[in-house]
């Protein structure tokens, strides 16, 4: 439900449509968009498991904010060597304008991106194919783009050249008029035009729009050469030529696919009296469905790394490194104000007190998550920190939620939920909750319906509120348009808010800022506002996902999520 215009890359019916047919579990989706690409190197928030038989060693602090994290540092990199690892999804096609699978996590490693900023840590800018921009006015991006950025040797017949701005807008008008490409929408929405100037590109877009730059750095908008985007693109599906850190040597559907690193790649290592990358020959990616599996190839030395099932699992490996990666997607109690009870702000404020989210953390992950405000943990300095969330927005409270009951004279909702999810702690969630509201004295009517029901009744707002599942919002964009007038999707699908134009006026406000300190702090200012009108969006929990490395793989950048995978400074020791 995070993809649909106004504010998304691709139309909600679209995503879900995927889904139905990918049929992934939670952790398998998060292993083919995110977790599969620290194959090569990339995690999100690092730190060290608590196993004795684990790496103690600390990451470096970060320089600043703005700088990430190294993970396993190893003193003077070493040349040379394959990072082997193993996803539990298909690649799918390597177009990298339609491709949503595991191949859709490697087009940073293939292609690049003008620029792209991090989700967990967004003071972190990392510039690729713009060596530099400017934003002159609030509705104009101005783009230089890096002289000797220089595609690699491939088998489509594309020149071995520098990239240049011609690239750019052939890319971007692409994924601007082809409805078929998974950023159509954003492009389309915010995207007037494209102009080139010598080394320069211009883009335009309608008015003010914060999101601009993390939208435009999302790897379905990486920079392909022109040559690419004519003839027969169904080429793509399985071969590709860019100007990234590795290219493609070969790929066999369902069984593995073999990156080899590009000798023209342009970036160099400062740290390493810039010595060129990649530092490793390149990347043998398998594709393995079994868990068990994998987590044998792991512990046998066949492959650097691991996604663990838990942390108790991940404590459980020798000779590992553990990162520590957030999970995007969500659970959350969904009311629909436009029907009674949760027109009531003492019925909404009720269920908010008589949600213990420890308890979730606890029983569904054993620890492995935090309670999300309503701009989530993982999207770092934009969440309202845990405290003020504990203590003032959305405390634990039954005896003010008892208080409540009385005063209205009790409470019964009717909820709506989807039994056949796939994801595999929406259960849990499920059970908890239903405790949770008896403990309190709120009476629960359960309405369960298989999976298309449930999203066709939450879409067309045929519900009186709903245990939800989200899909992975990596801005706070959408978590904040959930309580809107028109809802998330501008068009009072799903939920259609408070109908509050205070609330209106301060989420219009941070999609508008284009300054990231004042951005933040209108965030900040929006969720607080929210919370003062009783939400009628309630998110739960995000958990917490274990990367397990090999201590042969040194200097992984961390810290700065997906942002990671850009960075290509690990190497192997043996």
């Amino acid at each position: 439900m995070s993809r649909r215009p106004p504010a998304a890359a691709i139309s909600a019916e679209g995503y879900w449509d995927r889904y139905l047919q990918a049929r992934v579990t939670r952790r398998a989706a998060l292993r083919a968009g995110g977790a599969a690409v620290a194959a090569a190197g990339a995690v999100a928030i690092a730190g060290c498991g608590s196993s004795s038989k684990q790496s103690t060693a600390k990451p470096t602090a970060a320089v600043g904010a703005d700088q990430p994290d190294t993970l396993n540092p190893g003193g003077a990199p070493r040349r040379g060597g394959r990072f082997i690892t193993a996803n539990s999804a298909d690649f799918g096609t390597f177009d990298p304008h339609l491709g949503i699978q595991v191949a859709s996590a490697y087009f940073p490693r293939l292609y690049n991106v003008l620029v792209n900023q991090s989700v967990t840590r967004p003071e972190f800018m990392y510039l690729d194919l713009a060596e530099s921009y400017e934003i002159p006015d609030d509705h104009t991006y101005v783009f230089k783009i890096r002289p000797g950025v220089k595609i690699g040797p491939n088998n489509l017949g594309v020149p071995e050249r520098d990239m240049d701005a011609e690239d750019v807008r052939v890319s971007l008008e692409r994924i601007k008029t082809d409805v078929q490409t998974t950023s159509h929408q954003f492009a389309s929405q915010y995207i007037d035009s494209v102009s080139v100037s010598g080394s320069t590109v211009t883009v335009k877009t309608p008015g003010p729009y914060a999101w601009f730059l993390n939208r435009i750095g999302l790897f379905f908008n990486c920079i392909a050469p022109k040559e690419l985007m004519t003839g027969d693109l169904s080429r793509l599906g399985d071969k590709a030529a860019g100007a990234g850190p590795y290219r493609l040597r070969s790929v066999v559907a369902g069984d593995v696919a073999h990156f080899d690193a590009n000798p023209n790649y342009y970036r160099r290592d400062p740290a390493n009296g810039n010595a060129p990358l990649p530092y490793v020959d390149g990347l043998d990616v398998h594709v393995i469905f079994e868990r068990a599996t994998q987590r044998t190839a792991f512990l046998s030395g066949q492959q650097h790394l691991y996604l663990a099932a838990s942390l108790e699992d991940a404590n459980s490996l020798d000779d590992a490194v553990i990162a520590n990666e957030p999970a995007f997607g969500y659970v959350s109690f969904t009311m629909n104000p436009q029907r009674k009870p949760f027109d009531d702000p003492r019925v909404r404020r009720a269920i908010s007190r008589a949600i213990n989210r420890a308890e979730y953390v606890e029983r569904v992950y054993r620890g492995d998550a935090k309670p999300n405000g309503l701009v989530s943990w993982p999207l770092g300095s934009y969440a309202l920190p845990p405290d003020e969330l504990e203590k003032t927005y959305q405390p634990y409270n039954l005896d003010e939620v008892r208080a409540l009951v009385k005063q209205v004279g009790g409470i019964r909702i009717k909820m709506i939920y989807p039994t056949n999810t796939s994801i595999e702690e929406h259960g849990d969630h499920l059970l908890i909750f239903l405790g949770q509201m008896e403990a309190a004295g709120i009476e629960v009517d359960k309405v369960p319906l298989a999976f298309t029901g449930w999203i066709d009744a939450y879409q067309k707002l045929n519900y009186d509120c709903s245990l939800a599942l989200n899909q992975p919002y990596e801005t706070p964009e959408l978590p904040l348009a959930f309580h809107t007038t028109n809802g998330p999707f501008g068009d009072r699908s799903y939920i259609q808010g408070l109908g509050d134009p205070e609330i209106d006026a301060a989420v219009k406000k941070a999609n508008e800022q284009l300054d990231f300190d004042a951005r933040r702090e209108a965030v900040h200012a929006a969720q607080k506002i929210i919370y003062a009108k009783d939400p009628a969006m309630l998110p739960l929990v995000s958990p917490i996902q274990h990367l397990a490395y090999r201590k042969s793989v040194h200097d992984i950048p961390a810290g700065i999520g997906t942002s990671n995978y850009l960075v290509n400074t690990f190497w192997l020791d043996g």
